[in-house]
């Protein structure tokens, strides 16, 4: 090539920039165009997010888009069987023609009984126009599949009770000790993965310890400074010894911020509630100063008591903590021991460790302002969360960040932005904190919901206190007179899913979809599930369409010090073929039934739009100009849409202290004693005894327990195993295993298409490295490599990500790997009934598969 052709190639190249969908993160990027061909992905050092760096899946972003194997015209079932394996038997249409079939139905439909529509999906970019489209149509029907399943069932509930925040992060900028509970935070592994990875990497240069729980030496077990192995589904019971050790053994808790920032001295009777004033209703604090009982917000209490027995009114009563600390002497770590397989020698060190490092009492001056300094965290996530009781065992692992003050405060565990320079927490029933209104995307936990007779298809109104009812949509669909709904589904809308793959044993969720008459998918290519629709329709990649904000600040930006910033998503080419993304078709569609003015009246709600930027019902907008409103009411007019397009982040401003660590700034309380779970449950047992369904309402307490999954056995049989699943760092659910760079790398790594046996197990049973062996479980089997291995807990058989597509359209994926989820039996008693968690704590028995 000559000079001159080099130059004149140099000046057809451009920057696009625009954010990563590889994963939920959502970094800034900037795409690299020559001459009109996407060739490079580079994350945009500009941005505070990620701060120029990008993942392999980032990287390899380049190969979906440009995927041969993308469906990129509508298409048409003419087979009417339904099933895996089975060929739709596709014919070519067009988009018109696509539409009016889809309006045909959906006019029925809505005459006759909106619920009947449902739509399913979870698009962190655009699921807001899921939600408005549901809701203008009239249905409820919302199933957000997979993530309900598994993401954040004891996750999310339990940060907004205590945090007011949908995620949380340690203060990587200020932890010492960081317990990391079936979690790989900071190891490029779950939320604003590039920001905690780099803020993990700085912590360990300078000094700070991670301690890592899991059943499998992960990623982040590999690198920590210890890995703990523990027996699955046993979490909960291992924080309750630690918190029984720290409360009853060592004495090492923070008495002050329990007194004034939680309900712990608040006085509950024996049957469990709280002591009220007889004129306000407010729950009482004894103050041991003045010997008598004051309300929680009195401004004159003066010592507030957390421990002994008083009489109020004639009734004896004590204080919330000191009912914990009776509560988990039974917790001892002998026991738990032999629970959780974690010796009691190292219980109990971890525990003191963990508070030593807290620095009870010490204090840090920052920016000029002295605050409270609990330089310890622990942090966790699907691990102790995939399982029955999952509410309860999270709730445990909470309280040894409350009773040590580690909440909200420099050294701590800080929930990701509940506090804004336009939102803030409020203070609820009872002094507790109720989250701001605008940044929920699940259901609260608190203040409950009311309970009553099902109108949704996932019977979410039994769940009142979970955040998603997911697993029970499978539930109600394959037992419909159980729950006596006055409608039967008889059409599915799905947008960027695929629950065949991303849910429970796909022959179960093969049923449930076969019940469903009619099946609209979205999708960029002919999936598992989408290979179950009447009509599939070509949706765009991610870098072919507009995503408005997606790391919206109030729950996805990384938490702690540094600053404000907001990214938009551009495409960077047009969609393959005849795609379209798939809001842009619902916003269509609205105009087609006359409903566009409920849909524009509900995003302006949803968005916060002001006026003059609110959307007009009697107008038809694009994603673009939709955008382009949010922008300018958010930011002023010279922040428009294509002022975005060029810089594609801002950088509004530095966080203040208040809204880095807002505990000590915030009058509401955190729950340690959850007293309203009484309540709610007598009203979930009312209702379902009239409705007379087998549902355990025992978890309905108001103090943390451990209960043992359906498959735990503390003495199992060697015939057995544990079964896990657990994550990689270069995979993002079922979403990338068709992108051939990363299956590249999958086929390289040692673990990633394989799965772990125990050395000893192996030996045991005679396998060796590299045979090929069944794993069965009660639902279903999988078959593949074993890989032999130190790294896992002795009782445990490890199967990494959501692979083993079978899809024909999927060649890169068909086959790779295993698919966990045939193992995955979703029947009611392995499901959570508070959180709707689907228990992965699966048994299941290993052999060669020449056997």
């Amino acid at each position: 090539m000559s000079a001159a052709s080099a130059n004149n190639r140099l000046e057809q190249s451009q920057d696009i920039p625009t954010i990563c969908y590889m994963c939920y993160s959502h970094c800034s990027t900037k795409a690299r165009l020559v001459d009109g061909v996407l060739v490079d992905l580079e994350g945009n050092p500009e941005a505070p997010h990620n701060r120029g760096k990008l993942c392999a899946k980032g990287r390899a972003a380049i190969m979906g888009m440009y995927n041969p194997y993308r469906a990129k015209v509508p298409l048409r079932r003419t087979n009417p069987h339904k099933g895996i394996g089975i060929d739709p038997k596709w014919e070519e249409i067009t988009w018109d023609e696509a539409l009016s079939t889809i309006i045909e139905k959906l006019k029925a439909i809505r005459e006759d009984d909106p619920r009947k529509l449902v739509l399913t999906g979870l698009d962190f970019h655009l699921s807001y126009f899921l939600f408005a489209f549901a809701s203008a149509f009239g249905t409820p029907n919302v199933w957000k599949g997979g993530a309900d399943y598994f993401c954040g069932n004891g996750v999310h509930p339990i940060l907004y009770l205590t945090n007011a925040a949908f995620f949380a992060e340690p203060d990587l900028d200020h932890c010492n000790y960081c317990l990391l509970i079936g979690s790989q935070l900071g190891f490029m592994v779950n939320t604003n993965a590039n920001t905690t990875t780099i803020k993990m990497a700085e912590a360990r240069a300078r000094g700070m310890k991670v301690v890592v729980v899991d059943p499998i030496c992960t990623t982040a077990a590999s690198k920590a400074d210890e890995w703990v192995p523990i027996r699955p589904g046993t979490d909960g019971a291992l924080a309750l010894a630690m918190v029984n050790v720290l409360l009853n053994e060592l004495g090492l808790f923070d008495s002050e911020f329990i007194k004034n920032d939680t309900n712990g001295p608040y006085l509950v009777a024996p049957d469990g509630l709280y002591v009220r004033d007889a004129k306000t209703g407010k729950p009482l604090i004894w103050d041991s100063k003045e010997s008598r009982p004051k309300s929680w917000d009195a401004p004159d209490i003066k010592e507030p008591t957390l421990a002994g027995q008083y009489e109020v009114n004639g009734t004896s009563c004590s204080p919330a903590f000191q009912l914990i600390k009776d509560h988990v002497k039974q917790y001892t770590p002998e026991q738990v021991s032999q629970i959780t397989t974690v010796p009691a020698a190292t219980i109990r060190r971890i525990a003191q460790e963990f508070a030593e490092a807290a620095r009870i009492g010490s204090k840090i001056v920052i920016e000029g302002k002295e605050l409270p300094y609990r330089p310890a965290a622990v942090h966790w996530n699907k691990g102790p969360s995939a399982h029955r009781h999952t509410m309860l065992s999270c709730l445990a692992l909470q309280l040894l960040n409350i009773i040590v003050g580690a909440m909200d405060v420099p050294g701590g565990l800080l929930g990701c932005n509940p506090v804004g320079p336009r939102w803030a927490p409020e203070t609820g029933p009872d002094g507790l904190i109720v989250p701001a209104n605008y940044q929920v995307c699940v259901d609260l936990a608190y203040p409950a919901r009311e309970v009553k007779r099902p109108e949704t298809v996932d019977a979410r109104e039994l769940l009142p206190v979970g955040p998603y009812a997911a697993p029970f949509f499978e539930e109600v669909m394959l037992a419909p007179d159980r729950y006596g709904l006055p409608y039967q589904p008889e059409m599915l809308i799905r947008c960027h899913s695929n629950v065949m793959m991303s849910t429970s044993c796909p022959e179960r969720i093969a049923e449930v979809l076969k019940r469903i008459p009619f099946i609209v998918s979205f999708s960029p290519q002919i999936d598992e599930t989408a290979e179950f629709a009447d009509l599939a329709l070509p949706d765009a990649f991610f870098l072919e369409r507009v995503a408005p904000f997606p790391n919206y600040p109030a729950y996805r930006a990384a938490a702690g010090q540094g600053e404000w910033y907001w990214v938009i998503g551009q495409p960077v080419m047009p969609p393959a073929g005849q795609a379209r993304c798939w809001p842009e078709v619902l916003i269509e569609l609205a105009h087609r039934l006359k409903i566009e003015e409920d849909l524009y009246t509900i995003l302006n709600t949803m968005f916060q739009l002001k006026e003059p930027f609110k959307l007009d019902g009697s107008s038809k907008y694009n994603l673009e100009e939709i955008t382009d409103l949010w922008a300018k009411s958010l930011f002023g007019p010279e922040r428009d849409w294509n002022w975005f397009k060029e810089h594609g982040i801002l950088v509004s401003g530095k966080k203040e202290l208040k809204h880095a660590y807002p505990r000590p700034f915030l009058e509401a309380r955190i729950p340690l004693y959850f007293e309203h779970f009484l309540k709610v449950g007598q009203e979930v047992k009312k209702v379902i005894q009239e409705m007379g369904i087998d549902w355990d309402t025992s978890d309905y307490q108001a103090l943390p327990d451990w209960k043992p999954c359906p498959d735990f056995k503390d003495s199992p049989d060697q015939d057995e195993l544990y079964a896990v699943n657990y994550k990689l760092t270069f995979h993002t659910f079922c979403n990338t295993p068709d992108n051939p760079w990363l299956d590249e790398l999958s086929q390289h790594h040692s673990y990633a298409y394989k799965i772990l046996i125990n050395r000893q197990v192996a030996r045991r049973k005679g396998i060796s490295d590299g045979e090929t062996v069944w794993v069965e479980s009660s639902a279903g089997k999988v078959k593949g490599e074993a890989r032999i291995t130190d790294c896992i807990h002795p009782e445990v058989l490890g199967i990494a990500g959501t692979f083993g597509h079978w899809a024909k359209e999927m060649p890169v994926a068909k086959d790779k790997g295993l698919h966990y989820n045939r193992l995955l039996d979703s029947r009611l008693d392995r499901l959570d009934t508070l959180s709707a968690a689907l228990d992965t704590c699966v048994k299941v028995k290993v052999y060669k598969a020449s056997g």
